[in-house]
């Protein structure tokens, strides 16, 4: 049997680590991924340095409240941008770490949430289910007599 050249061990203790970590990353590295790539993003709380709901930025049990129910909205589905509802939107601001996010909530009703994500120069509608969101967002309207 003729041996193994030199060059091939060291390749392959090179390559073989290289390929298992590509195969099987850490799941910190997926998880910061996969949040980047999603519509309705998770903030972690303690990263997050500032919430501006029309420009007034929200502090402590406000902004506490407002994260909380972000984070707990549940994601319906994308697209569905209801004519209807193109007046009076609530534009939020939300800066995590270097990261900014930019959002227009529309109320909806019942629960439901319109939210368009500004996102690299492309709007993307997408609807989320949440009582607890549509409270906080009310009562952050500016103009009360259009809250039902």
């Amino acid at each position: 049997m003729p041996a193994i050249p030199q060059w091939v061990v060291y390749a392959a203790a090179v390559v073989f680590p290289i390929l298992a970590f590509a195969l099987t990353p850490p799941s910190i590295w997926v998880n910061r991924l996969v949040s980047s790539l999603s519509i309705h993003p998770t903030f972690d709380v303690s990263r997050v340095t500032s919430v501006n709901v029309y420009g007034t930025e929200l502090r402590g049990r406000d902004r506490d409240r407002f994260l909380h129910a972000f984070n707990q909205a549940d994601f319906l589905f994308e697209r569905g941008m209801i004519p209807e509802l193109n007046y009076n939107p609530i534009f939020i601001r939300v800066k995590e770490g270097k990261r900014m996010y930019e959002f227009t909530a529309y109320l909806y009703g019942d629960g439901m949430v319109q939210m368009v994500r500004h996102k690299r120069k492309k709007n993307v509608p997408y609807r989320v289910s949440s009582q607890q969101l549509e409270l906080v967002l009310q009562s952050c309207v500016r103009d009360p007599w259009w809250v039902s």
